[in-house]
């Protein structure tokens, strides 16, 4: 499949699932799912940055933008289930200079998935496909954000094209993760309006019937 039309197909999917959490009425869980709603449409549009920068040959930089789409969807979660409230309203500041200065003490992504992996809630099974992310791609993405060998191997190398399309699909599969957890708190609970986007979007998800059985 042509990289651009995957992008183009994307861009439709996002779209139709921020339509669906923008015209549906939520729980009502105060400035908490504001936030994790704003955490949302930040994995979106890093989503879409993704895919964009793929499909125009620049992957180095996507996944230093990847990395940054997983950690939005992790915090989305986290503020959802593990955060104080104490937590919360630090991030609903005023935009002081003083506020705008302070350095932000909250747990990294692999200390969030720690304590999500410790509640008892449906999503658990969603905490552990994003730990597996975590296991097998993490470390090069850190590489690419930091400029390491990573970086300078593949600048040299360069991608397989099979390999970018599975990188823009992943990405999308974070979106489909960040959208279930806002459509798990609409009313009525709409979660399943996932299987039909990806249904109608197939071509656009990497699934677990993509991978070989040595993969798998």
């Amino acid at each position: 499949m042509d990289k651009l039309k995957l992008f183009e197909s994307s861009l439709e999917m996002i779209g139709e699932l921020k339509t669906e959490i923008i015209c549906s009425d939520v729980v009502d869980c105060g400035p908490r799912l504001e936030l994790v709603e704003q955490c949302i449409y930040i994995s979106f549009d890093h989503g879409i940055g993704v895919n964009n920068l793929l499909a125009n040959d620049l992957p180095i930089q996507a996944m230093i933008l990847f990395r940054a789409q997983f950690e939005s969807v992790v915090r989305a979660y986290w503020l959802m289930f593990i955060a104080s409230n104490d937590d919360v309203l630090k991030l609903k500041f005023n935009w002081t200079n003083d506020e705008q200065e302070q350095k932000e003490k909250y747990p990294m992504a692999s200390q969030m998935l720690i304590q999500l992996n410790n509640i008892d809630d449906e999503v658990n099974s969603i905490i552990v496909q994003l730990m597996e992310f975590k296991a097998f791609n993490i470390n090069a993405l850190n590489s690419f954000v930091h400029t390491g060998k990573h970086s300078f191997t593949r600048s040299t190398i360069g991608f397989e094209h099979k390999f970018l399309l599975q990188i823009m699909r992943m990405a999308n599969n974070l979106v489909s993760t960040a959208a279930q957890l806002m459509l798990k708190h609409t009313k009525p609970d709409k979660q399943k309006f996932l299987k039909m986007i990806t249904k109608k979007y197939r071509e656009c998800f990497f699934l677990i019937d993509d991978l070989n059985a040595s993969a798998k």
